[in-house]
């Protein structure tokens, strides 16, 4: 006997509305100041909306996948860039029903829910690097999207009103070139290692607007690899058993390496700008260094970088 039965069709009995009250757009503030090498992952301003989420009928799992409609930063898939250098985004949802923070791009399966439902978005504008000025025209957005055995699929996307103005904050050196004239080192004041004479003191000039934190890096021409507190000695000189010592304030710095990014090694605070001239007193002087002293003259060359965070 042979029996011919109809296909079932797969009632889907839940529903997921999201979001219950629109998706509007969030907004970052019409304008924003930063320093111009401020750490990479400040953020600068921080946008959260709760949509609402309504599941009603939901008796399987649900597959969450959230997407951004962007391109990541290089070596970053979680920041997304926009037009303008140095500033970039960050998206974060409610993980689960009405868990805390995920940051997005991200991918859940969640258990039909027992209680309330809370979903919540964020976005973050955050600095990516180097922050140059201009106004904010290209965003990502986000996309949120619930499916399961048990629903009709449902997407919703997240977007952000583009027009905040980025204003980068820099200082003018006033004095580019620094010359230290060390008067003669006598050989009776350098008797032992670590002894030093010579002290002389040059204003480093900057102009600068209101609040930004300066930081500096000093290195050494000739031996840009030296991290230590004594320069090295450049060609043209004569002497040996001696070497030069800048300092910052009465504290000889370490030489770095020649960059501007925030916690660059032996990079140091010169304080925050009033606004206006400002002046970082340097002083030089001879330090007795090992081996034999052997009188003659002593050259040193050394380039700075400043950092305005």
């Amino acid at each position: 006997m042979l029996t011919l039965m109809a296909p079932t069709t797969r009632a889907v009995a839940g529903t997921i509305t999201f979001p219950v009250n629109g998706m509007p757009n969030l907004v970052f503030p019409a304008s924003i100041s930063v320093s111009r090498d401020a750490p990479v992952g400040t953020v600068l301003s921080s946008q959260a909306y709760n949509p609402g989420l309504a599941a009603n009928g939901v008796t399987c799992n649900v597959q969450q996948d959230v997407t951004v409609n962007g391109t990541p930063t290089p070596g970053d898939p979680f920041t997304f860039q926009t037009n303008v250098p140095g500033i970039g985004v960050r998206f974060y949802i409610t993980s689960g029903w009405n868990g805390g923070w995920v940051q997005v791009p991200v991918s859940q399966s969640i258990s039909s829910p027992s209680g309330g439902t809370e979903h919540d978005t964020r976005a973050d504008l955050v600095v990516t690097g180097p922050v140059s000025t201009g106004s904010i025209t290209t965003l990502p957005s986000m996309t949120v999207k619930f499916s399961g055995s048990c629903i009709t699929t449902v997407t919703a996307t997240q977007s952000l009103t583009p027009g905040t103005a980025i204003t980068s904050n820099t200082c003018s050196v006033t004095t580019p070139t620094l010359a230290f004239p060390l008067p003669k080192g006598l050989s009776n004041q350098l008797k032992t290692a670590g002894s030093t004479t010579g002290d002389t003191t040059v204003p480093l000039g900057l102009n600068c607007a209101a609040g930004i934190k300066v930081a500096v890096t000093i290195t050494d021409a000739t031996s840009p690899q030296n991290v230590t507190t004594t320069l090295s000695l450049a060609p043209g000189s004569s002497a040996s058993g001696v070497g030069l010592q800048i300092l910052n304030g009465s504290t000889p710095v370490g030489f770095g390496p020649d960059s501007a990014v925030a916690g660059n090694k032996n990079q140091w605070s010169a304080g925050t700008s009033a606004g206006g001239a400002m002046q970082i007193p340097l002083t030089a002087r001879y330090v007795r260094t090992s081996g034999t002293l052997v009188p003659g003259s002593v050259v040193g060359k050394a380039t700075f970088t400043m950092s305005y965070q």
